[in-house]
């Protein structure tokens, strides 16, 4: 019990500090990759910058590289492991929301900008949205649902394997 009332946190301390690490090398890595960027839009585009892409890309490569390192340290599965005991819904299916909620996002982003880029009606403008929208629901969410679900099992097996080889070779010291 803490200090507040309520249940003190356990956790693995290996799975902390494994995480600490990882945090620690997204943060300098993420670092130099936003100076580089700074300072190629600074000379190639001047101070007015309205470009993102950069930036985008460093959020996606970040996340990328934090689960590439967790499943090679075989630290994912164990944190895998302890938030499934915590929450109700399982890991595996909150990645798949997500890469279904992903779907749905980009399905009414692409509706959006057909309504309003290319309709010359009112009416022209809801059939645009309308068919862009359900036609990019039918491409987006199960190509994003199956890109999501492998890359998690993907990384969850490379984890567990690399979980057991940490074990099997601290019992072959002992």
């Amino acid at each position: 019990m803490n200090f507040f009332g309520g249940p003190t946190k356990v956790e693995d301390e290996r799975i902390v500090t494994a995480q600490n690490k990882i945090y620690r090398e997204i943060y300098f890595f993420v670092m130099a990759i936003c100076l580089i960027s700074i300072g190629f839009k600074f000379y190639q585009y001047g101070f007015g910058v309205s470009s993102i892409h950069t930036e985008l890309a460093i959020l996606i490569l970040q996340g990328a590289y934090y689960t590439a390192r967790g499943a090679s340290m075989g630290v994912l599965s164990d944190e895998v492991e302890m938030h499934d005991r915590k929450s109700k819904v399982p890991m595996k299916w909150k990645t798949l929301f997500w890469g279904g909620a992903s779907g749905v996002i980009l399905a009414i982003f692409f509706g959006l900008n057909s309504a309003f880029n290319y309709a010359d009606t009112t009416a022209q403008a809801y059939s645009y949205f309308f068919m862009v929208f359900f036609v990019s629901l039918m491409i987006y969410i199960p190509f994003l649902v199956l890109l999501s679900g492998s890359t998690f099992h993907a990384a969850m097996n490379r984890s567990k394997k690399a979980a057991e080889k940490e074990l099997d070779e601290d019992e072959l010291e002992r």
